[in-house]
């Protein structure tokens, strides 16, 4: 269907549509049909290059003869259309599914065209994965922090009160989804290690993956990290063994393709190569933590010597945090 919101009223319509990939995807679309200057900056980012946007037709979730359904679609006659396929987290859209999109392309007619993919990837990670062009047809990455920012910038460059309201609120939604880039960040996150056997009838752990092959992996997201961490932290026997920087990371569906050893999973799941280990400075217990739990804490905290359990790190990391003295 082609999107068409005239007359609704915009104070909430963001944080009515919750967190989401179609409430993030519903968000975009909004404010490229409501704001010329963000479709202006988006179609720049895009594309390299300026056109007249007055004429774009803003299309969401897009029902074609291929069967599927594209999240957005953005055309302005026979000057240019864009296929964006959104996704929440590190996740990039297939081959084949921008494949399928290819005879909306050539139907479309338009001089430039594009297959976006949209999500919190980085470009390192997002040009490493996926395909230069599919069927001649480019394709590019944009992550939610680059649709964040222009957000931003485009709020500086519109006239109009509601305008400007929109893209407010659209950068704040966007908070939730856009990778904050964690290359700088001493945070770590502790994770508890479960010394039984990661596939039934066997004897390799999670232990052995972490200190025999200096490797982890978890899902993306559903209560662990939504972008790769800098710092992974280890605790089992009652207290923390040892925190290691993440020199390297990839995203596989199942982590047994990586290493026959580990158990086979059905969803996306950062799978990290660890560098060597940072021990404590002295022995730091668990405190009063749930087993399982996975908390964040400020390196220093755990490697100064300064705290005697992972619970009082974690607090101190939340006094600093919350700006408590």
């Amino acid at each position: 269907m082609t999107l068409s919101l005239r007359g609704t009223k915009p104070t909430n319509v963001f944080r009515l549509c919750g967190n989401n990939e179609n409430s993030a995807s519903f968000a975009l679309g909004w404010a490229l049909e409501r704001s010329a200057a963000y479709r202006s900056l988006v179609t720049r980012a895009m594309f390299g290059k300026d056109f007249d946007i007055s004429e774009v037709e803003i299309a969401m979730q897009e029902h074609g003869e291929d069967g599927g359904y594209t999240d957005i679609e953005m055309k302005s006659g026979r000057q240019f259309q864009a296929i964006i396929e959104a996704k929440r987290s590190w996740g990039l859209p297939s081959s084949d599914q921008f494949e399928r999109y290819l005879p909306r392309l050539v139907d479309g007619g338009a001089k430039y065209q594009l297959l976006v993919s949209v999500g919190a990837a980085n470009h390192a990670y997002s040009q490493s994965q996926l395909p230069k062009d599919i069927g001649g047809v480019k394709v590019i990455h944009l992550s939610w922090g680059d649709l964040q920012r222009l957000a931003r910038t485009a709020s500086t460059q519109a006239s109009r009160f509601e305008e400007k309201l929109w893209l407010h609120q659209l950068t704040e939604h966007l908070k939730e989804f856009a990778s904050m880039g964690r290359q700088n960040d001493n945070t770590v996150f502790v994770v508890a290690l479960n010394s039984g056997p990661m596939v039934e009838g066997k004897k390799y752990t999670f232990i052995d993956a972490v200190e025999k092959h200096q490797c982890y992996f978890h899902p993306v997201g559903d209560g662990y990290p939504k972008e790769p961490p800098n710092y992974i932290g280890f605790r089992y026997g009652g207290r923390l063994q040892s925190v290691h920087h993440v020199d390297a990371f990839q995203i596989s569906k199942d982590v047994s393709k990586c290493n026959s050893a580990w158990c086979k999973t059905t969803k996306d799941h950062f799978v990290y190569r660890l560098g060597p280990p940072m021990l404590p400075k002295q022995e730091i217990r668990t405190g009063k933590l749930f087993r399982a739990q996975r908390v964040e804490c400020a390196i220093d905290t755990l490697l100064s010597g300064a705290f005697d359990t992972v619970r009082a790190a974690r607090d101190e990391t939340k006094r600093r945090l919350d700006g408590i003295a």
